[in-house]
């Protein structure tokens, strides 16, 4: 039998090189500044996924203290080689080697769907993160072909209700740049060049758009990504890791209801 894999390892290695073909443009990261963070001061900042520092660096420009972490080495010497500051961690494996409450504002973009343990992370989050702070995360579109490691989670209304599960508040979900128009359609329409078109897919998807928008809902097929901008909710929140350990032990005690 073969040695049991180390997660943090596998991590570790998997992303030593991640940013080195390139990172985010700046248009992405100018949209989500003055997006979110333009109308009030961020305070303290943490971004899990810092790369080499392309978000560090446009926060740092506007005086805000920022710091990141990230399993990438490569893209941490970047970081640390343009005056940032930075740390290689496993938000999965590692935590977040900061004392609780120590961070006004979080910010993660497309990084939870690469942890082996997101709700681990999002404990870590929570811990580090002030009372009523505020945590700023986008995820891609699974629609668009996207791979992720747990595939269900990151669908839409799944990782809304991930998120409220794991003690945070939803404000407001913003989109970012629209789906390819084919992802509209079924996958056995895709490879039909008349439905696959800009006339009809696109279309279609902006039918659809405005269609969900008149009747108050977010069209959340039509986008690429979805940035949830969440508070973190001190009241009221219990663990479910320690309450499910603790209603499932083994015993004499009645955990469960069951109708007869």
């Amino acid at each position: 039998m073969g040695h049991p894999h180390d997660p943090r390892k596998i991590a570790l290695e998997a992303h030593r090189d991640y940013y080195n073909a390139g990172t985010y443009s700046d248009d992405r990261l100018l949209w989500t500044v003055q997006t979110f963070l333009s109308a009030e001061q961020p305070g303290r900042v943490l971004e899990i996924g810092c790369g080499d520092g392309a978000l560090l660096r446009l926060l740092s420009q506007r005086g805000v203290n920022a710091i990141g972490v990230d399993a990438s080495s490569s893209g941490i010497e970047q970081c640390v080689s343009l005056g940032l500051q930075a740390q290689c961690v496993d938000v999965s494996t590692d935590g977040l080697p900061f004392e609780d409450e120590t961070f006004d504002t979080i910010i993660s973009l497309e990084t939870l769907e690469h942890l082996m343990n997101p709700y681990y992370s999002l404990q870590e989050v929570r811990r580090v993160l002030r009372g009523s702070g505020r945590f700023l995360c986008s995820v891609p579109n699974p629609l668009t072909g996207h791979p992720f490691l747990y595939p269900g989670l990151f669908e839409y209304s799944n990782f809304r209700r991930f998120l409220e599960q794991s003690g945070f508040a939803i404000q407001s979900v913003q989109p970012w740049q629209k789906a390819p128009r084919a992802t509209i359609l079924p996958m056995s329409m895709r490879n039909i060049p008349i439905l696959n078109g800009r006339t009809m897919a696109g279309g279609i998807r902006k039918s659809l758009e405005l269609l969900w928008r008149a009747a108050g809902g977010f069209p959340y097929f039509c986008y690429w990504l979805w940035t949830f901008d969440c508070r973190k909710e001190k009241e009221g929140f219990a663990d479910p890791y320690g309450a499910t350990a603790e209603l499932t032990k083994p015993g004499s005690g009645k955990h469960f209801v069951h109708d007869n």
